[in-house]
């Protein structure tokens, strides 16, 4: 048998050099499904008591799932472009905290203002909500959504180490290695810590992600990659139970196809401006939604109906968001070093 030659990423050109569209389309369909989930069913959880629709999207918390693959495949991608590990950390936290900061300001303001008690938090919590480091301070969030940009942001950690140390130019081996982490801690009595540290609840779907990347990349093909999808089902379905079968073999499918350049049918306007404020609109819609929901039914509004006028008081919100943070992002560094000295 031949000697397989494995290709390094920083040696061989992009087969597909354009911004990969569909990927903000599905952020933004992510986006949509946790918020539909949220308000159409778990608003009973947190506001007991709360009127729920007729309507029930019970499987919108799928999306973090995919946000989470999403995820896998983008931090390849943008390692890729970025040089040294201090550079990737800066990019990240001009990505990620504008529209973080943001939308803790929003949403504390919109609890105290709104109600009820149980969404507010003292001003203490709040500001040791700042650092986003609440999955290990354990200090209550401003929103229950951030956990998961605690759960992101380790992810970060650890990928950009691994890229630093190389063993992100063999994907196959660091998802199979994960995958292995993933069935020891459910035979042995691996402790909890641990778990979270290795990201073992959450590896199957970041590993989709990283695993579609080298066949959009050009540096492995379908028929490679397809064993390591079925790994990942496997172990979900011994590990967790069907229906994380199901959903890691419906997202293998969804990103063989986005890797494939067969899902280019989503990059539409409408999506890809869902996709475009899918961050903020995540970061702001629950706590917030669930306020004006609750405002909403005590005029009478309808439960079915008050979650669609949540949703696009949040999407005009995050809207506002965007923009305001992209314009600081885009903002000439030197006009602001002026005014600072000027003032």
């Amino acid at each position: 048998m031949g000697e397989r030659r494995q290709v390094e990423p920083d040696r061989i050109a992009p087969v597909h050099p354009r911004r990969l569209r569909e990927l903000d389309a599905l952020r933004g369909l992510s986006a949509l499904a946790v918020a539909l989930y949220h308000y159409s069913y778990f608003i009973g959880f947190v506001l007991p008591g709360t009127a729920l629709p007729d309507w029930q999207v019970r499987w919108g918390d799928a999306g973090v799932k995919l946000f989470f693959a999403i995820s896998g495949f983008a931090m390849l991608a943008t390692l890729e472009r970025t040089s040294g590990l201090a550079a990737f950390a800066r990019a990240r936290g001009r990505r990620l905290l504008p529209e973080y900061w943001t939308a803790m300001v929003l949403t504390g303001a919109v609890a105290w203002a709104l109600g009820p008690e149980r969404l507010r938090v003292g001003p203490l919590d709040w500001l040791a909500n700042l650092p986003l480091l609440q999955a290990w301070t354990g200090v209550p969030m401003v929103d229950g959504v951030y956990w998961t940009l605690n759960v992101e942001i380790l992810f970060y950690a650890w990928i950009a180490l691994l890229c630093r140390i190389g063993a992100t130019r063999r994907i196959d081996r660091l998802v199979l290695g994960w995958m292995a982490l993933r069935l020891g801690c459910w035979l042995l009595p691996v402790p909890a810590w641990v778990q979270q540290l290795l990201l073992i609840d959450h590896a199957a779907w970041f590993a989709i992600g990283l695993i579609a990347w080298p066949i959009w990349r050009g540096t492995a093909s379908t028929r490679e990659q397809v064993p390591l999808f079925g790994a990942i089902v496997a172990i979900a379905a011994l590990t967790a139970d069907h229906a994380a079968a199901v959903l890691a073999g419906g997202l293998a499918l969804l990103f063989l196809a986005v890797a494939s350049g067969r899902m280019r049918w989503l990059a539409r306007p409408a999506l890809l401006w869902l996709g475009g404020v899918s961050y903020p609109f995540y970061l702001l819609h629950a706590v917030i939604g669930y306020a004006i929901i609750v405002r909403l039914q005590a005029t009478g509004i309808s439960a079915n109906v008050a979650p669609f006028l949540a949703l696009a008081a949040t999407l005009a919100l995050a809207a506002v968001t965007a923009r305001l943070c992209e314009a600081w992002r885009n903002r000439p560094r030197g006009s602001v070093r002026v005014v600072a000295v000027a003032t």
